[in-house]
């Protein structure tokens, strides 16, 4: 069995136009070799995007982050680093957290915080109590989390972007 590394997430996509701060735990293998969000073509989470906010087509990786800024979406993880062997949530070991109470207070726009999926909404629960925005569960986009079909995934994270950013 090879060796677990430190695996290290990404930088915050976020800018003074962010009202929404969608985290998740961390980023796969997928999306870590390729160095994008949502990077496995199997999550759900960009499909969600692109058909709450009607693009047609496929849009490169920078198209779909201007997407999600243009509309007030900042995307990070409560996972800052950790070791995990695999894709799933439930493999991550020893996790260290990313600083989101100080992101939030250097983007006062943000005026609420999406969890995607129970390990973010767990890990932020117990690690930022302190923070008083409104925080909301949202089922994972993740295809691990097969439990939801796509439809009602999409009609969950819909009706929540439909009253946070209406």
């Amino acid at each position: 069995m090879p060796a677990k590394k430190v695996l290290r997430s990404f930088k915050p996509v976020v800018d003074g136009r962010s009202r929404v701060l969608v985290l998740g735990s961390m980023p796969g293998p997928t999306a870590l070799k390729k160095q994008e969000y949502y990077g496995f073509s199997g999550n759900h989470f960009w499909r969600v995007m692109q058909r709450y906010f009607d693009v047609r087509g496929e849009p490169d990786y920078q198209g779909k982050i201007g997407l999600l800024l243009d509309h007030g979406i900042a995307l990070w993880d409560v996972c800052a680093t950790c070791l995990r062997q695999g894709a799933g949530d439930q493999a991550i070991e020893k996790p260290t957290f990313n600083p989101v109470p100080e992101l939030l207070e250097e983007y006062p726009g943000i005026c609420a915080v999406f969890l995607n999926g129970r390990t973010a909404e767990k890990i932020f629960r117990e690690r930022f109590k302190n923070i008083t925005l409104p925080a909301f569960y949202l089922p994972s986009t993740s295809p691990a989390h097969a439990g939801l079909s796509f439809e009602k995934k999409y009609r969950r994270w819909a009706a929540r972007l439909s009253k946070v950013l209406s």
